[in-house]
């Protein structure tokens, strides 16, 4: 009979999982015609699987594939890593305060530089000018140079194009300045800070406000029925090194630092004496942040910092072979980018729930299991399971573009240490957003 029992109690979890696969379960409307993909395991050598619903389907993880990408930074890059900006001045001293040659700015893609999100960390031009000041330059006969050394910067071509010029939407230049964005007045044309390049049309519009920009376009065009010369819009930009170079020649020129503006007076081979140098916030908190705002910026930064004098498809390929040393199949994948913006990236739940079951047996485990966002309190999490008893006890990555929602992450026991992984990926739904989110909350509260 005890021999009988051990069987019963084996099959079980498999029997839950033929019947759950069979069902409607998330219980939306249409759900015959949507791709579901769902796994939700026990965290362990021996877990169990309390439910497997497709979950080998390769669907669109929208934004819970920057729970892929900082998994993969912090494997490889660690946590307390920062990004550095270094100012120097480039040529020679001249008499009177003056310097024979350039300032040069050499980027490192820190997505950082001066935003909003790390209102501590700003100064970045006040800096530059205090330490010339302090080493008594009055004049820079010269030129500001801006030193990028990153390859296929800007928005990714798999993005859609009705994404770019939306806050959303800013993509990883080699330098990048205030979130990629400025603040545009439309009908009156001023922009602010100063943007120079952007070119702006306004247009009638039958509907709400919109903005087309192309990939590489430096015109940006707004859609409104507004009338009101009040109406400012925040909009990406094409060039942010642009937008700092002239930002920074203001500052210096109200600290009474001239630029001349000549061409050839240093190269890389000329003496060079460092002024500044700018240090990010910690990878950790830069991930941490940009988990529970879903920054897609911020996502593709870190991304790049696997390859970074190299392109996007050497990260993703230094991505997809970490996951092969560690036994995770990721061959049937696709990946295009690091936030998830793009609609051709392809996971499977079951890789996803991998991915996340590596990292929380991990040396790692409560530094990224830290970066998800708690449910019913924070980020994008704030509203889901807000009156339920699971409420701050579980902790998920979500992800949303047209017709697509996705969680993913974890459940916490009473002592904060993670107990199961969780993945739901729901693709090409007919019903509201809001039906898909009470379905997954209804399948957590059932489950757990």
């Amino acid at each position: 009979m005890k021999y009988l029992l051990r069987i019963l109690t084996f099959a079980l979890p498999v029997l839950a999982c033929a019947t759950a696969s069979a069902a409607n379960i998330l219980g939306l409307d249409g759900e015959e015609s949507t791709s579901v993909g769902i796994y939700i395991k026990e965290i362990g050598q021996e877990g169990r699987v309390l439910l497997d619903h497709n979950s080998q389907m390769a669907l669109t993880p929208a934004s819970v594939m920057k729970a892929i990408t900082t998994a993969t930074v912090l494997s490889l890059e660690g946590a307390n890593r920062r990004f550095e900006t270094t100012v120097s001045l480039r040529g020679s001293r001249g008499d009177g305060g003056a310097w024979h040659g350039d300032l040069v700015v050499r980027s490192c893609a820190d997505p950082t530089l001066e935003s909003d999100n790390f209102r501590s960390n700003k100064g970045f031009c006040d800096s530059i000018v205090a330490n010339l000041r302090r080493r008594g330059i009055r004049r820079i006969d010269g030129k500001v140079l801006i030193e990028e050394s990153l390859k296929d910067a800007g928005p990714i071509l798999q993005w859609e194009a009705e994404d770019i010029a939306w806050p959303y939407g800013a993509g990883l230049f080699g330098f990048n300045w205030r979130d990629n964005i400025v603040s545009v007045t439309p009908l009156t044309g001023k922009i602010e800070p100063a943007a120079p390049g952007l070119e702006i049309e306004v247009r009638p519009s039958d509907g709400g406000n919109d903005l087309v920009r192309g990939v590489y376009s430096n015109k940006l065009t707004v859609f409104t029925n507004s009338r009101d010369r009040r109406w400012t819009i925040n909009v990406t930009v094409p060039d942010p090194a642009a937008v700092f170079g002239a930002q920074l020649e203001r500052k210096l020129a109200d600290a009474g630092i001239s630029v001349g503006g000549a061409d050839g007076l240093s190269d890389e081979n000329s003496e060079a004496s460092t002024v500044y140098i700018h240090r990010s916030p910690r990878f950790a908190d830069i991930m941490r942040s940009l988990m529970v705002r879903s920054d897609n910026l911020f996502a593709e930064g870190m991304l790049r910092t696997l390859a970074p004098t190299g392109r996007r498809r050497d990260a993703i390929n230094r991505e997809k072979e970490l996951w092969a040393t560690r036994g995770i199949n990721s061959r049937y994948t696709i990946i295009n980018d690091g936030s998830g913006l793009t609609r051709a990236n392809r996971l499977s739940a079951h890789f996803i729930g991998d991915v996340l079951e590596w990292m929380a047996t991990s040396p790692n485990a409560d530094t990224y299991c830290g970066f998800f966002p708690r449910a019913g309190r924070e980020g994008t999490l704030r509203g889901f399971l807000s009156r339920s008893r699971l409420k701050g006890k579980i902790a998920l990555k979500t992800g949303s573009v047209s017709a697509v929602q996705c969680y993913a992450g974890y459940k916490f026991n009473d002592a904060g240490r993670p107990t199961h992984i969780i993945v739901i990926l729901v693709n090409g739904f007919f019903c509201p957003r809001s039906q898909v989110r009470r379905g997954a909350e209804h399948l957590l509260e059932q489950t757990f």
